[in-house]
């Protein structure tokens, strides 16, 4: 084998160079070996590290917060008699047993020349099966039954004096009002006759149970409390 200028034989070169080749290929398959099983299989996902914790455990029961107390109903210290003028409902009552089975009740209030009240009552009696209307007289009184010289601002709880004839009439008091005139709290005539009158013939659920607390704090109840039905039919005045 003729020798190459450094001196090496020919064959020598030509083996090294193939070694060469052979061991490059051998390095670049290793290279894509590799690879090919660091990268993920195709179509897979990857769990997350962290699931958040609402996948993971199951949505707690929603448990609904309880109804708010009815906020307690504060009462006007004074009584302006023409503000207290004009058409009334009885939605709730405590009556004597002569008077209980009487429903739709509803009052008419009327300022007179000389500072009295004209009442025009309406109710229906279901045992007769007719409408009843009657007209009365009012009048503020003092503690000894005698009328005020002012009408006009009277302090709370207010004492009225109701008759048809006569000077002799029964007693209600305005004991709790409304600042609003909305609302109004009455007992009497008998020991155990209570009463709510109201401007508008029902009233709200919520308002209702503030009422019924607020007779409770003034001991006012004796009896159980009605709600009678509150349908008003017309009635001509």
């Amino acid at each position: 084998m003729p020798p190459t200028a450094s001196g090496a034989p020919i064959g020598a070169h030509r083996s090294g160079s193939g070694w060469l080749k052979v061991g490059c290929s051998l390095l670049l398959s290793l290279v894509c070996a590799s690879s090919v099983l660091a990268a993920p299989a195709a179509g897979t996902k990857r769990p997350p590290k962290n699931p958040p914790a609402a996948a993971s455990q199951a949505a707690a029961p929603v448990v609904p917060a309880p109804p708010a107390a009815p906020a307690p109903l504060s009462s006007a210290t004074e009584l302006d008699l023409e503000r207290f003028m004009g058409l009334w409902y009885k939605v709730a009552k405590v009556d004597e047993p002569q008077e209980a089975l009487r429903t739709r009740e509803r009052y008419g209030f009327l300022q007179r020349y000389d500072g009295g009240v004209r009442v025009i009552a309406t109710s229906y009696d279901p045992l007769s099966n007719r409408w009843d209307r009657r007209q009365d007289y009012m009048a503020p009184v003092d503690t000894k039954g005698a009328a005020f010289n002012s009408h006009y601002q009277l302090a709370m709880p207010v004492h009225f004096s109701v008759s048809r004839f006569g000077p002799f009439g029964v007693s209600y008091y305005v004991v709790a009002l409304d600042p609003s005139y909305q609302w109004a709290v009455v007992s009497g005539p008998g020991p155990q006759s209570f009463s709510i009158l109201s401007r508008k013939s029902e009233l709200e659920p919520e308002l209702r149970s503030a009422l019924e607390q607020l007779a409770n704090r003034m001991q006012l109840l004796r009896a159980p409390l009605r709600w009678p039905g509150t349908e008003q039919d017309a009635v001509s005045q």
